[in-house]
């Protein structure tokens, strides 16, 4: 016979977790000592402001006068604040996955509202893409060639190739595992053969040791290479100066779509939000299945 539990008695022995007493500068430290992405150097004039600040007595109504003065500084874009604010609050979300913060607390980022923004289009064409690749080629440090050949095929985040370790990668069958991703959902990216023979070229066997990183900066040991010199010169030299790294990530988004993927199938393969995909690129899905309707006309 099943029993009950007594729940008031478990309730009353359970531990009750304790807040840690911890300011917003000792947080995004924490956070940043296991997560080797860009946000500790993003939120720096975030922690000017309240890094001495509890980070759990920070309101919503604070940072909301704090966007407001980057925005009236005229300084930053829209997008800019609102991707500060997306930072602190993947910090604030990481304090609650790790019970670091008090019972019942909220991320106060989530009732800031963000500013409008208007999506970047930017058009790439083969012959842009083709310099890309072939220009990354004639740098010294060959991994740079890799990064760039990588944000290319998958159409990844930056932070998804920049933090691999070589136990995340299997040559042979063209894979990088991600288990932390801004979704918090683990995928995988895939790559073609010839992008596993120049990994392999790059990085003979011995020096491929499962817990080093790939792209290690070799200023700062331990920590991921962010190449923005690297990736300024070559869009410099190619002729379009405006690129930035996240622009593969739409041309990618864009090539699946004008290839017949549909929007579920993308998203999966982004790792991004199906939502967001048709907001920015539903037009191509729909030009996509046009093709395939009448391509079935025909065939009848």
């Amino acid at each position: 016979m099943r029993t009950r539990i007594d729940l008031k008695s478990a309730m009353a022995q359970a531990k009750q977790p304790v807040a840690a007493e911890l300011t917003l500068r000792e947080l995004v430290a924490a956070y940043a000592a296991v997560h080797l992405d860009e946000t500790q150097m993003q939120l720096r004039k975030w922690l000017d402001a309240f890094g001495e600040r509890s980070a759990w007595e920070i309101t919503a109504a604070e940072l909301a006068h704090a966007a407001e003065a980057m925005m009236d500084s005229g300084l930053y874009q829209p997008a800019t604040v609102n991707r500060n604010l997306s930072f602190l609050g993947t910090v604030f979300k990481f304090a609650r996955a790790r019970r670091l913060a008090p019972a019942g607390w909220v991320s106060p980022t989530l009732a800031v509202p963000r500013y409008p923004e208007a999506p970047r289009v930017v058009t790439i064409t083969a012959e842009e893409i083709r310099a890309l690749l072939d220009g990354a080629a004639a740098f010294r440090n060959r991994k740079f060639a890799v990064f760039v050949r990588l944000l290319y095929v998958t159409g990844a985040r930056k932070a998804e190739i920049v933090e691999r370790r070589w136990s995340d990668i299997d040559l042979d069958r063209g894979e990088i595992t991600v288990m932390q991703t801004k979704t918090d959902r683990p995928r995988v990216l895939f790559f073609p053969p010839e992008v596993a023979d120049l990994m392999r070229r790059v990085w003979p066997k011995p020096k491929r040791d499962p817990a080093a990183l790939l792209f290690d900066s070799k200023r700062c040991p331990g920590q991921p290479e962010t190449y923005r010199r690297q990736w300024s010169e070559l869009t410099a030299l190619i002729g379009r100066p405006d690129l930035r790294v996240h622009d593969l990530r739409h041309h990618r988004a864009a090539e699946l779509l004008k290839a017949g993927t549909t929007l579920a199938v993308a998203s999966q393969v982004l790792g991004h939000s199906s939502l967001i995909l048709q907001r920015r690129y539903g037009h191509l899905e729909t030009g996509a299945l046009r093709t395939a309707a009448r391509a079935s006309w025909e065939a009848a």
